[in-house]
């Protein structure tokens, strides 16, 4: 393409003048000028135009500079106003500026970017700025930062590059998004859902018709145990369903369309194993996209109390409907609403003929009396009332019913109706007074029984005290009625008993009071008593009547008895001190001989009551640990060496001290209380072999006694089994001494008791030979390794019989007697009750070598036999 001449032209002079306008000269033109390469009025015009071209060029420079001033000073207050804070940072990672609102939220007094980071998101930052520098931009998401006034905060970080100049690097804008409140908040919904027993949750189809659970709160946890993160692995919560409701789950939850929505109702089977109900609320969607596909949103909702309400309610209900008690409930102004089953089978009525009718409907008389009014009163106060009133039934009969009637009151406390709750009593109160017939005479013999007779004799003491008379109390025992229960029966038993009521009735004055407490013991009350002397004749009376034979049927008897006579005020002021002393005399009567009457006296009273406070004393012995062991050495007589002790119970009282076995003791075996003795025994023997052991005091065996109570209870093999386990005591620790009159009580239970705790290794010794019965037979077949000759044989023999040519006496000779036969048997020989240098003198003379008594050492406690044990031998006084 030719390029035209003029246009050159053109430009080499716009080209030259340019040149002048710059250099502020024409030298540089003045030649080609000369040359006449162009006219100066060509070159002029040009830097004319030229000029004005450059003066356009200038204003608009002009114009563009003060729009770019606007811009910036706009963008300057933008940043500054900004609510979002905002930092420049250089290329070097350093704070430059930063707006106001990162002013009032960051700690700005760390000059390096990273550093505005808590030390463990200091990485964070650093990798996010190096990610800025390389690739022009980087994201942080929930950073925690320093805020003002050491608080933290968390936020989300944005930084992008700036473009430098040619001379400076470039710089970074970071904007700071504070998630501080929104983290909080998703924290406490977290909160909050962990702990609600309600469940929002949504899940897709993957295509297959299987739901995967995409989204679900955490209040998943609080209702199945499981957390969201196990649920969704398991895809959906149809494995939370129990096997009998998957079905329903299938068709209200996993197969219904979109478009579509359900509700239903099933269990779910928690972690713990329990089972909750739920209902459960669907919605189904179509989710459009490049794949569509079925989204479900759902809920659930636990019901589990209402469900148990619900079930209670229902229970209730069976309950009253089929509650053996008349149920009726009124409105306030008494209009039946409604009735339970049993009200109609009382009533004959039905429930259709009562429903609307006033309650006066079942009322027995047309008034209303006295307790109706007062049943009205307190039911109108808000107050229950309780009571017994008379209805009628349908037939027109009258029944008795106890009822109960409450008001009844709605959500707001107020009484909106009143529930009676009643019993048909009629055949009660018939029965009662049957009862109360019953409850206070003797059926047998129409005679007043005990309670009835405390009150008879209760009212007969107050008159005696008004009017300053005497009274008197007989109490009166048949003496053989047990043979004739048992040779001619019981029956026979009976109507001879009613043949003595009669006899006795014949007896009274008509303000006497006869009395048969049970059995063949009868109490007579005799009033207005002139002397004593009349009520030993009425004794004598007494014993004359029974004395003639008694004829009933074709049987006759004789028979004789027993009485016992109080007086008031002479011997008591109370209806059960009079009682007590009449049964207390009676026993003297009958330890007298029978057939015979006795006063009340009161050294009698006196032992009496020093006996049952012995008894009650050694029961609370027991509870208080008060029964202590003393310990009495079996010596070797010829050396005093010490083989063995005998553990023997003393009874330390807080009150009275010591008390000696022979007073409490035989109490004990007369009350069956020795049964409890003998476990403590063993084990406070036991207790103390185990503190010697530990001691390092040297042990010997220790004898503890078996009574006859103990010997023959089924669990006393493994009751001592089990003490000397837990005191860990060994069997050679221990021996037992059983008394000759407990092992022959049950000689064939006595051998295999005996033989066991042999096999055991136990030693065993017979106690107080030759007090007994036992054959040469029997002693035979015993397991013992030892007899004991009882000291009331030894207790005779003085100095005299061990003289030379001194005649023997029985004493002698049955001690003699008792060592031969335990050296002919093989048994060891041990003699009780040595208190004298000329009984032991004896038994060493006629080979018996081993013996306990206070001429060696009287029993000891603990403490003062532990130095004998540790010397091992006693002092034998010369």
């Amino acid at each position: 393409m030719k390029i035209s001449k003029t246009l050159i032209e053109t430009t080499r002079l716009r080209e030259q003048a340019r040149r002048i306008l710059h250099d502020h000269s024409f030298d540089s033109v003045l030649a080609e000028f000369k040359r006449g390469e162009f006219s100066l009025d060509m070159l002029l015009e040009e830097l004319h135009i030229y000029h004005a071209e450059l003066l356009i060029q200038q204003d608009a420079l002009r114009d563009s500079q003060e729009a770019n001033e606007l811009a910036l000073t706009r963008f300057i207050r933008l940043y500054e106003n900004l609510p979002l804070p905002a930092l420049l940072v250089s290329w070097q990672g350093r704070v430059k500026e930063a707006n106001t609102a990162a002013t009032s939220l960051l700690a700005l007094n760390r000059q390096l970017f990273s550093h505005l980071a808590n030390p463990h998101h200091v990485s964070v930052l650093e990798n996010a700025f190096e990610q800025a520098r390389s690739f022009g931009k980087a994201k942080c998401l929930e950073i925690s930062l320093h805020g003002l006034n050491n608080t933290a905060l968390v936020a989300d970080l944005t930084l992008i590059r700036l473009p430098g100049t040619i001379n400076e690097n470039a710089e970074f804008v970071c904007t700071v998004v504070d998630q501080t409140e929104r983290i909080a908040r998703e924290e406490r919904y977290r909160q909050l859902t962990s702990i609600m027993t309600d469940v929002a949750y949504s899940c897709v189809d993957s295509g297959t018709g299987v739901l995967q659970v995409d989204w679900m709160t955490g209040s998943i946890e609080a209702l199945t145990g499981y957390s969201i993160s196990e649920v969704i692995a398991q895809g959906c919560w149809r494995f939370l369903v129990i096997a009998d409701d998957i079905d329903v789950f299938q068709t209200h939850v996993a197969q219904i369309q979109p478009g579509q929505s359900s509700s239903c109702e099933l269990r779910l089977r928690h972690r713990d194993d329990s089972v909750r109900w739920v209902r459960v609320t669907n919605e189904c969607v179509l989710e459009l996209g490049q794949n569509s596909r079925r989204r479900i949103y759902g809920g659930l909702i636990d019901i589990t109390a209402n469900k148990q309400q619900l079930t209670e309610i229902q229970r209730l209900a069976l309950v009253i409907e089929q509650s053996p008690s008349i149920v009726v409930i009124t409105d306030l102004q008494g209009t039946i609403e409604y009735v339970n089953q049993r009200f109609c089978d009382a009533t004959g009525y039905t429930r259709k003929e009562v429903f609307g009718q006033p309650v006066e409907l079942l009322r027995f008389n047309s008034a209303a009396d006295a307790v109706e009014e007062t049943m009205w009163q307190l039911l109108a106060a808000g107050q229950p009332w309780r009571g017994e009133f008379q209805n009628r039934k349908k037939s027109g009969e009258a029944y008795w019913e106890q009822a109960l009637i409450t008001p009844l009151r709605n959500e707001n406390g107020q009484v909106s109706h009143f529930v009676k709750m009643a019993e048909d009593v009629s055949e009660k109160r018939a029965l009662s007074a049957q009862l109360s017939y019953v409850t206070r005479y003797d059926p047998l013999t129409g005679l007043p029984n005990r309670i009835l007779m405390r009150e008879r004799i209760e009212h007969a003491l107050l008159e005696a005290a008004h009017s300053a008379s005497h009274l008197a109390v007989l109490s009166v025992d048949l003496d053989n009625l047990k043979f004739i229960n048992d040779s001619l029966g019981h029956a026979a038993g009976d109507r001879l008993l009613q043949a003595v009521a009669q006899r006795l009735r014949t007896l009274l004055r008509e303000e006497d009071v006869l009395a048969r407490l049970g059995g063949d013991n009868f109490l007579l009350l005799i009033t207005q008593l002139r002397q004593v002397r009349d009520a030993a004749s009425l004794a004598e009376r007494i014993q004359i009547a029974l004395d003639e034979p008694i004829a009933f049927g074709s049987d006759r008897a004789h028979i004789t008895a027993s009485t016992g006579i109080a007086l008031y005020p002479e011997d008591a002021s109370t209806t059960d001190a009079l009682i007590s002393h009449a049964d207390a005399a009676l026993h003297i009567a009958k330890a007298d001989g029978r057939h015979t009457y006795r006063f009340y006296t009161a050294t009698l009273n006196q032992q009496l009551l020093e006996q049952f406070q012995l008894e009650q004393a050694l029961r609370l012995a027991f509870e208080r640990d008060e029964l202590v062991l003393h310990y009495q050495p079996r010596v070797d007589m010829a050396t005093g060496a010490v083989l063995s002790l005998e553990a023997l119970v003393r009874w330390n009282h807080p009150e009275w001290g010591l008390v000696p076995p022979g007073r409490f003791i035989p109490m004990a075996e007369a009350t069956g209380l020795v049964a409890q003795v003998g476990p403590i025994v063993l084990r406070l023997a036991c207790q103390q072999i185990r503190c010697w052991r530990q001691d390092g005091v040297p042990l010997v065996p220790v004898a503890v006694n078996l009574s006859a109570n103990e010997l023959y209870q089924e669990y006393l093999i493994t009751h001592i089994q089990q003490v000397i386990a837990e005191y860990a005591v060994s069997s050679a620790d221990l021996e037992f001494e059983v008394t000759e009159s407990a092992a022959m009580h049950s000689i064939e239970q006595a051998v295999q008791i005996l033989s066991r705790l042999r096999e055991l290794g136990f030693a065993l010794s017979l106690d107080d030979f030759g007090t007994g019965y036992a054959s040469l037979s029997y002693l035979n077949r015993l397991p013992m390794q030892a007899l004991k000759i009882d000291r009331s044989f030894l207790a005779d023999i003085t100095a005299a019989d061990i003289a030379p040519g001194a005649v023997p006496t029985q004493s002698v000779t049955i001690v003699k007697a008792i060592i031969g036969l335990g050296a002919n048997l093989g048994l060891h020989i041990i003699a009780e009750g040595v208190e004298t240098q000329a009984q032991r003198q004896f038994l060493i003379n006629h080979r018996c070598f081993v013996a306990q008594g206070y001429l060696f050492s009287h029993p000891l406690p603990a403490a003062e036999v532990t130095p004998l044990l540790t010397a091992g031998v006693v002092a034998i006084p010369v």
